[in-house]
């Protein structure tokens, strides 16, 4: 087992008050760095934030869209296609007044909160496998 070194966080200036003796992992096989999990062969979320997404109420007002949308959007790279299913839940931020939920909207929040639920993890280039690129320019 190899030493895992956590994300280098200096170049990005966040600090922490823990004694460097409890940021040292050594022969840690992964380690929980602002709200991912990492490890050698993967990315993976944090299980506190996915329980946080799922045990949340369908919107009621502004202020809950936006603060759901924003805490989804953090694992967005985590979700297939995550732009088409907030799509009709996005249309409601224009919107002044904030209008209740329609039934559709609805139906895709419930959707995306199960996408957490069963999303992929994130996994390293395997370049032994068929490789296929696709642009388009």
């Amino acid at each position: 087992m190899g030493l895992l070194c956590p994300l280098f966080l200096q170049d990005s200036e966040i600090t922490t008050s823990l004694p460097r003796s409890s940021r040292c992992l050594p022969h840690s096989s992964s380690i929980k760095c602002l709200g991912y999990i990492a490890s050698f062969q993967e990315l993976k979320m944090e299980k506190s934030n996915i329980q946080h997404i799922l045990k949340c109420f369908p919107p009621r007002n502004l202020k809950d869209l936006q603060s759901f949308l924003r805490f989804s959007s953090f694992y967005c790279c985590f979700i297939k296609i995550y732009s088409k299913k907030i799509s009709s839940l996005a249309k409601f931020l224009k919107k002044e007044p904030f209008l209740p939920i329609h039934e559709e909207s609805l139906s895709q929040f419930h959707q995306l909160k199960e996408a957490f639920k069963t999303s992929p993890i994130l996994s390293n280039f395997n370049n032994s496998l068929p490789t296929i690129v696709r642009t388009d320019a």
